[in-house]
């Protein structure tokens, strides 16, 4: 059997008295579409925290691509190839989209380039910027400062941005966060689009989109894992259905 590309074992997290994160354990192999779901307050965010590397849970283990990663940092764990996206986009605001993407590739082979015109990266690092800005749908847009393109436009950038770091594995935290509904096709084609031997863990709100995206499905509730299938089944649980589907309209 092929070894997971992630795995977590075990976890548990407190801040005080209050257990965010209850023996939690979760795999995913290559190539997985895994969407993490659960109410507000359920613990994904903190969850998503430890296997980035912004907390450090108390007990348990985290292995990425086989390496116990539990200790090691948050640059560490993107350079083993571990790559994240936010809730909030998180871009240079000043520059392209192209630049934004192109100064991922540079950081990803350790150029450290920190440049404000296309001109001035390598040719190879700006082909691969303009790939993946073709991959993402924003060829046409690409030489627009981020911050004249539309919202929705700035998730792609993101999502782009992520994909740069040639990940093993990236973790997607609302990417349709602040959308119109309308625009929800948009990212779900841009999810279709990822590499099919990247791992995505999708942590998202939008049922329907999560039942469109995900092969299987993980629900958290009070930090802990309550159920875990594939989207029928989890569709029709209903421990899942009383703690969160049934809640929403």
């Amino acid at each position: 059997m092929t070894e997971p590309v992630l795995e977590l074992s075990n976890l548990h997290m407190s801040f005080g008295g209050l257990v965010v994160t209850n023996d939690v354990s979760l795999s995913l192999a290559i190539g997985a579409r895994h969407a993490l779901i659960g109410p507000n307050g359920a613990g994904k965010t903190t969850l998503v925290d430890q296997i980035t590397g912004r907390l450090r849970p108390l007990r348990g283990t985290i292995r990425l691509a086989g390496v116990d990663v539990t200790r090691l940092p948050q640059h560490r764990r993107t350079r083993l190839g571990l790559a994240r996206n936010f809730q909030v986009t998180n871009l240079f605001s000043s520059f392209s989209a192209f630049e934004n993407i192109a100064l991922a590739v540079a950081e990803r082979e350790g150029r450290g380039l920190s440049l404000t015109s296309m001109r001035g990266f390598p040719s190879d690092v700006a082909d691969q910027a303009e790939d993946i800005a073709r991959r993402m749908h924003l060829a046409e847009v690409g030489h627009r400062r981020v911050s004249d393109l539309a919202y929705g436009q700035q998730r792609l950038v993101e999502l782009a941005i992520a994909l740069a770091l040639r990940p093993k594995v990236m973790i997607l935290d609302e990417p349709a966060a602040g959308l119109p509904a309308g625009d929800h096709a948009m990212i779900l084609d841009a999810l279709d689009r990822l590499p099919i031997h990247v791992a995505v863990l999708l942590i998202e709100h939008d049922m329907p989109l999560v039942f469109r995206f995900a092969r299987e499905i993980t629900v958290l509730a009070e930090g802990m894992v309550i159920a875990r299938g594939a989207p029928e089944a989890i569709r029709g649980d209903e421990r899942v259905r009383t703690a969160y589907l049934g809640t929403r309209s």
